[in-house]
């Protein structure tokens, strides 16, 4: 994502933590939505500007884009994941990730 910028401040800008507290728990909080192209595109403008301002935000979204592409390969039976198993997943993640905030 950040390769787009020729300015070479783009790594920079990748590292700092730009946003909020409040801009940052509100772009995790929707993430999935953002990665399942469940947003309205001024939303996913939104986070897409700060995921490129935020090297946090930015590294949590490439986690779940690879968890959620390590599930995607797993499920070799071609099935859709469950409902249930899914607000399950998406629950524990929520959980560890107030734990890891302290």
């Amino acid at each position: 994502m950040n390769e787009q910028h020729t300015d070479g401040h783009a790594d920079a800008r990748a590292d700092a933590h730009s946003g909020s507290h409040a801009e940052c728990s509100e772009v995790l909080h929707r993430i999935y939505e953002y990665l399942d192209g469940e947003m309205q595109p001024s939303d996913v403008a939104r986070v897409a500007q700060h995921l490129e301002a935020c090297g946090p935000c930015l590294h949590e979204h490439d986690l779940d884009r690879a968890v959620k592409a390590a599930v995607r390969r797993s499920n070799s039976m071609g099935e859709p994941c469950p409902d249930q198993l899914r607000v399950q997943i998406r629950q524990r993640i929520t959980m560890v990730r107030l734990e890891l905030d302290g």
